[in-house]
């Protein structure tokens, strides 16, 4: 009986071509689509240049310049005093992306210095303009500074003498080299990245492929929803149900046959999705992903991850009556879950509240091992608080499901 029903379930299956495909399809394009729009995270793009105003015979101001074309800015030059106004009507325009005004001449005594200006549209991405003060910041101060170190020599009383010439040129050439060090140590990085998993081990640094892929096979595993409630809803208008239940079959008997091909479907959508994100991404000039750590532990996580998404399919899929029906109640509570479960956003970006909410998350929880398991090659121990939750969620819903089903199965309804 359990394997006729199997096949009468993939018979079904075969019937709702399309439902199967948007499984693969949907989650790929997410996963393209974010991959690439996350891709250059490290670099500062920027669409329209620079406009650097400042005195013109200042060498700070020049240097700074080639400085900001060295990090790969795009940076064009003004005169601050006949340019200036032409160059903020530009800004407005979008001609501009940023206006740096550097009102200081070289004659300003540093304790006279006037910070930059920085003139900017509203709409301004913040996260770039981050950037570029923090370069700002390191070349400027650098810069400023050996400016004005460069020219404070001191002078003796009667130098003519040789003695204190030659005290003199001791002093200053002391002077030098302890300003030549103060200028190196400005030009260091002031600070070195060290990524470290949970045994203490250096590992590189993350990239946006290791949040994209996870997050957005996750959501397409919990998509198996629209192919099962296709099928529940092909019972009810071909009067299936009434069959079954002269046939006697139990509830736990026909649930059982149905959730086993959906779930090597999962098992296929997490094996696919991690194929192409290897082999495939690479070739759009994206990071290839690989799994960190022992195969085994993430079909642990794959298996769990199912049950939980196979559950809530199938609890939507028998309390709906339609198929209309059933998408908009269980396709609208997939797109709120992974709204607060950080596969649209990361969590890390939300406000507290938020991240409160999305320990709720059946697709939070999925994500948190899966990373944890990618990122910090957590041992399957360390992730055993997210995989209860999501054993007890499959649990507790397929549990529900197949209580309404006998029910169903009882009355012989017919929709």
């Amino acid at each position: 009986m359990l394997i006729a029903s199997i096949c009468k379930e993939l018979r079904l299956l075969s019937r709702d071509l399309h439902g199967v495909a948007v499984l693969f399809i949907m989650p790929i394009l997410f996963m393209f689509i974010m991959s690439a729009a996350l891709s250059n995270e490290s670099e500062l793009s920027q669409e329209a240049p620079i406009m650097l105003l400042s005195e013109r015979e200042n060498p700070l101001n020049e240097a700074l310049f080639q400085a900001l074309k060295e990090e790969g800015l795009s940076v064009v030059q003004g005169n601050i005093q006949s340019e200036r106004v032409k160059a903020e009507s530009a800004l407005t325009e979008g001609i501009y992306s940023l206006l740096i005004i550097n009102s200081n001449s070289k004659l300003t005594a540093l304790s006279d210095e006037k910070p930059l200006e920085l003139r900017l549209n509203p709409s301004i991405d913040r996260g770039w303009l981050l950037g570029v003060k923090g370069i700002l910041q390191k070349h400027y101060t650098r810069l400023r500074l050996e400016q004005y170190l460069a020219d404070n020599y001191i002078k003796l009383k009667n130098r003519q003498q040789k003695q204190i010439k030659e005290i003199e040129k001791k002093v200053n050439q002391d002077l030098d080299k302890k300003f030549a060090q103060i200028n190196d140590y400005l030009a260091k990085a002031r600070w070195q990245e060290v990524y470290l998993n949970r045994q203490g081990e250096q590992i590189t640094k993350p990239n946006s492929v290791q949040h994209s892929v996870p997050a957005w096979l996750i959501f397409g595993m919990f998509f198996i929803m629209i192919p099962l409630s296709n099928v529940m809803a092909m019972e009810r208008q071909t009067n299936t149900i009434t069959r079954l239940r002269m046939a006697r079959a139990s509830a736990l008997n026909l649930i059982v046959a149905k959730l086993l091909p959906y779930f090597l479907i999962n098992q296929l959508q997490f094996i696919g999705m991690i194929a192409l994100g290897y082999f495939v991404l690479p070739y759009f000039d994206m990071p290839a992903f690989s799994l960190n750590g022992e195969w085994w532990q993430y079909a642990v996580l794959s298996m769990t991850v199912s049950l939980a998404a196979l559950g809530y399919g199938l609890f939507v899929s028998v309390i709906a009556r339609t198929t209309e029906h059933a998408v908009v109640l269980g396709g609208g509570g997939i797109i709120i879950m992974a709204a607060i479960g950080g596969i649209m956003v990361p969590t890390y970006v939300m406000p507290d509240i938020m991240q409160t909410v999305a320990e709720f998350s059946p697709m939070g929880w999925a994500l948190g091992a899966f990373q944890n398991l990618l990122l910090n090659q957590s041992a399957l121990s360390q992730i055993a608080d997210y995989l209860l939750k999501l054993t007890a969620f499959g649990g507790v819903t397929i549990g529900l499901a197949a209580m309404i089903y006998q029910q169903q199965l009882r009355k012989q309804v017919r929709f």
